[in-house]
């Protein structure tokens, strides 16, 4: 099975704790580590291709340039994760079995259920109507400003995971045309707080 790890990272090294748990289960991947801190950093393994980006547009932005530069070249199943999975990821091995379940049932998308800072709870994030009340958030109705914009069905209530860590299918990814992520790139950048608007919207956007 192709799998591939893209990593936006900024200043925290405990990714390398995760790569190491695959690589002690025996799961073979090819990991992208993409650089936003403009500091040098050392690649952990022969696995891992190390590419420096600007800071800008949060890790939306690092997962979206992934899949624009790699549109036509994306192997099966991409796992898509910020740096930091000390914070967000409180059990290696309930994760690795998560990704093992994805790929194994051939699951097209799924996000997987992070906590906000170590040895925190599961966030869970319900919305209604498009509408949610959160300060990170441009206006209460971004989310529905936003799939009215980009034509992305919008459910009257629907709940979603946060902070982003999730595995998606290729053919999940390709459903949708490569100019459909360069304007969705372009909108990120347009507003710092677009990057938590698109957080929680990914899920439907592979959905």
């Amino acid at each position: 099975m192709d799998f591939n790890i893209v990593i936006s990272f900024y200043n925290n090294h405990n990714y390398i704790n995760l790569l190491q748990a695959f690589d002690n289960f025996l799961i073979k991947y090819n990991a992208f580590i993409y650089n936003k801190s403009n500091n040098e950093i050392k690649i952990p393994n022969d696995h891992c291709l190390l590419k420096n980006l600007d800071n800008i547009g949060r890790e939306g932005e690092t997962y979206l340039n992934h899949i624009i530069n790699n549109y036509d070249n994306l192997c099966e199943y991409t796992l898509f994760i910020q740096d930091d999975t000390n914070n967000h990821i409180n059990d290696y091995i309930k994760f690795i079995d998560f990704c093992n379940e994805v790929m194994g049932n051939t699951i097209p998308f799924k996000l997987y259920p992070t906590s906000w800072r170590e040895n925190d709870g599961i966030v869970l994030r319900t919305i209604n109507n498009g509408i949610y009340n959160l300060h990170t958030l441009p206006s209460h109705d971004a989310i529905k400003k936003f799939c009215e914009e980009n034509d992305i069905f919008l459910p009257n209530q629907y709940t979603t995971e946060t902070c982003a860590f999730f595995i998606c299918h290729k053919n999940t990814i390709l459903k949708r045309e490569k100019g459909f992520y360069i304007k969705l790139r372009n909108w990120l950048l347009m507003d710092q707080q677009n990057g938590y608007v698109l957080e929680l919207v990914w899920k439907l956007i592979f959905s």
